[in-house]
């Protein structure tokens, strides 16, 4: 009994999108402190949702999952978890998260339906975006970058629909200018995935952009995408462009302890298979190094208030 609560919670993929509630924390804290247990009510919903999409992509990849030896000790492809508990582990999810929604935050429902919407179609047979190369990392980055973001931000009620404002038009425009960042570095997230999957997806003839345009391509493209996501805060920050660049100076302090993280990345330009070396340290640190650098986000709003 244990071991099956086990291998269902292991379905939920926490660790595969702690960055994507990592970015929801940004959104709410980052133009300002919101009130707290509402951001958390919408965290919850946004939990469940998030974890019910990637069982869904497990349930509608479990054939291919089952053929990738990086993929297939996942608890549905290994056949840990069936397919219908796997079902009902989803739909549950699905009702869970909305129903909190409904009840708290009605608003957000919108939001929240093309969310799910957009991520399920990554993985969903008939549209199938992961097999659509370029498509597949553009909509990786608008469902795990540009969404928990914006959703973030609703949460906390930094948005407006009453653009006419001028401090709504400013919160648009810093949103934007956060967002670009965040996209791209989901994007090259993306891409080292698929660089992960590359033999697999090729066998099974699924053409992603990695698939298409090669390993060696791919990797550049993914090393450029990063370091411009790193660069482009600095460059906003530098050029008064947001509300943000009051983070610029701190913003650099983290980048520093960063480098010899960065350092990894430039060295997959030479052997693009060192990116599982990058995901297993991903895979251990990132929970630890999300915590501690949103923890330093939270004490930095506090003190900027």
């Amino acid at each position: 009994m244990l071991e099956n609560f086990k291998s269902v919670i292991r379905l939920l993929r926490f660790r595969s999108w702690v960055g994507w509630l990592a970015i929801f924390g940004v959104g709410s804290f980052i133009f300002g402190l919101p009130n707290i247990s509402n951001v958390l009510i919408v965290a919850f919903a946004f939990s469940c949702i998030t974890a019910a999409v990637f069982v869904e992509n497990q349930y509608f990849d479990k054939e291919t999952d089952q053929k990738n030896p990086k993929k297939s000790m996942l608890p549905l492809a290994s056949n840990k978890v069936s397919s219908k508990t796997s079902l009902v582990v989803m739909l549950t999810l699905i009702g869970l998260g909305f129903t909190v929604l409904a009840v708290f935050n009605f608003y957000l429902i919108p939001i929240f339906l093309a969310y799910f919407t957009l991520c399920s179609a990554y993985s969903t047979p008939i549209i199938h975006l992961k097999g659509k190369p370029v498509l597949d990392i553009i909509v990786a980055g608008i469902g795990s970058g540009v969404f928990p973001f914006l959703i973030g931000l609703s949460a906390a009620n930094q948005l407006s629909m009453d653009i006419h404002l001028p401090w709504v038009a400013r919160s648009y425009q810093d949103a934007f200018l956060c967002i670009i960042p965040l996209f791209l570095f989901q994007v090259a997230s993306q891409i080292f995935q698929e660089i992960r999957d590359f033999q697999a997806d090729k066998e099974d003839k699924i053409e992603t952009f990695v698939v298409r345009y090669g390993l060696k391509q791919s990797t550049r493209v993914a090393i450029i995408t990063v370091f411009s996501a790193i660069v482009l805060p600095i460059l906003f920050g530098f050029l008064n462009l947001s509300y943000t660049s009051e983070f610029v100076y701190y913003y650099m302090i983290v980048l520093i302890t960063m480098i010899p993280i960065l350092g990894i990345f430039v060295s997959l330009n030479n052997n693009p298979t060192k990116v599982e070396t990058l995901y297993k340290f991903s895979m251990r640190y990132t929970p630890v190094i999300l915590i501690m650098i949103f923890t330093y986000i939270l004490i930095l709003r506090v003190h900027l208030v």
